[in-house]
Formats: structure tokens, C-alpha cells, sequence
């Protein structure tokens, strides 16, 4: 059986960018009802329309978070890779069928806390509850960028904002997903490419 501790110390320490988490606390709810969980290439962590019972934290591997538009075309509106959390944060609060698909892109490994033991945290503890409302207001600030992006520059810039905010990315999963996410097609972005490269010869 697989030794979860040195995955947990990981994840708490990338919590701690959210606020402190004191050693007494951590030990205090060290035997967190934690699993983990292999998904393989094109397996999701949550469907379009799952109602999640869990949230996930990645130790390897890249996931794309999708949804529907009114035309039926998959846009991708973030990726998640190493030492970032996962789920469908709104479904997980409002107990909702989830607007979003969570897709690994590339075989992956998270560590998933079930939504009880996460909403027990809040409950008993000022820490945790300060920690995960950082973290969504962290959320909302990246949403707002997000959504910005996508209404106020031009596609070239929007893929040089995706490099920036992706460093890690780019290599790792296929023309058609980055193209999805920048809301232009896999040519365009070939365009694009093939443009920069021409500016820096």
C-alpha cells in the first residue's frame, strides 16, 4: 500500500500559500480520510453534470477544466497541473450538477479529500475556513482574467498571457486543447506560432 504522507506534506505545503496552517492543526486532522486515485489519459475526475463528492489535489499530471457552449463545442477554460487543487468548486459549495468537465490529459495521480471531511473542516476550524476562503477568492480573481482575456485582447495575446500563466503546459497536451482554451482553431494557432517565430528570426 502506498505511503500517503509524503504526498500530504505537498499538499499542505502548497495550502500554506493560502495562510497558515499551525503544526497543531495539521496533526491534529493528520488522518484525513484521504484517497488516492490513478486516472489514466482522457479519464475524467468530474463529468459535465456530476454532482462531485470530492475535491482533488494533483501530485502529477495535467487536467483541462471544460464546458459546454450553447452550440455544443467543448471550450477549455483552465488547465491544472502539479500542486494545484481540483474540483468544481461551485457544484462542491451549492451541492449542484457541475457546468464543468475535469479531464486528465496525460495519466495522472491526485490525492481527493471526500466533501464531508472538507466541509468538517470548516466547521471546526477558524485555519481552515480562512485557508479555503483564500483560496476562492484566488479563483475568482483568475475567473475575472480569465473572462477578460477572452472579451478585450486580441488572440496573438492571448496566447503569449497563456505561456505566461502555463509555462509548464504548452508541451504537454495537444494543439486542438490549447486553441480550445485561446477560443480560436487549431490553425489559427499554428498561424500564430508561425508568426512569433518569424518576429524572433
Amino acid at each position: 500500500m502506498m505511503d500517503v504522507a509524503p504526498y500530504l506534506y505537498l499538499m499542505r505545503h502548497a495550502l500554506m500559500k493560502f495562510g497558515p496552517i499551525p503544526e497543531s492543526e495539521w496533526d491534529r486532522n493528520k488522518h484525513l480520510s484521504v484517497e488516492l486515485l490513478h486516472l489514466k489519459k482522457g479519464q475524467h475526475f468530474v463529468k459535465i453534470g456530476d454532482i462531485p463528492d470530492k475535491l482533488g489535489f494533483v501530485v502529477s499530471g495535467i487536467f483541462r477544466v471544460y464546458y459546454n457552449t450553447e452550440q455544443g463545442e467543448e471550450r477549455v477554460f483552465l488547465f491544472r497541473s502539479e500542486n494545484r487543487f481540483l474540483s468544481a468548486y461551485r457544484s462542491v459549495l451549492e451541492y449542484e450538477p457541475s457546468g464543468f468537465g475535469i479531464q486528465a490529459l496525460e495519466p495522472s495521480f491526485l490525492i481527493c479529500l471526500p466533501l464531508k471531511e472538507y466541509k468538517r473542516l470548516l466547521a471546526e476550524s477558524t485555519c481552515w475556513s480562512n485557508v479555503s476562503r483564500q483560496y476562492m477568492e484566488d479563483l475568482l480573481v483568475e475567473k475575472e482574467q480569465r473572462e477578460k482575456e477572452l472579451l478585450s485582447i486580441d488572440a496573438t495575446s492571448r496566447y503569449l498571457s497563456f505561456k505566461t500563466r502555463y509555462p509548464d503546459v504548452e508541451n504537454r497536451v495537444s494543439q486542438y486543447h490549447i486553441a480550445s482554451y485561446l477560443g480560436i482553431t487549431a490553425v489559427a494557432l499554428s498561424r500564430i506560432r508561425k508568426r512569433l517565430c518569424e518576429k524572433k528570426a
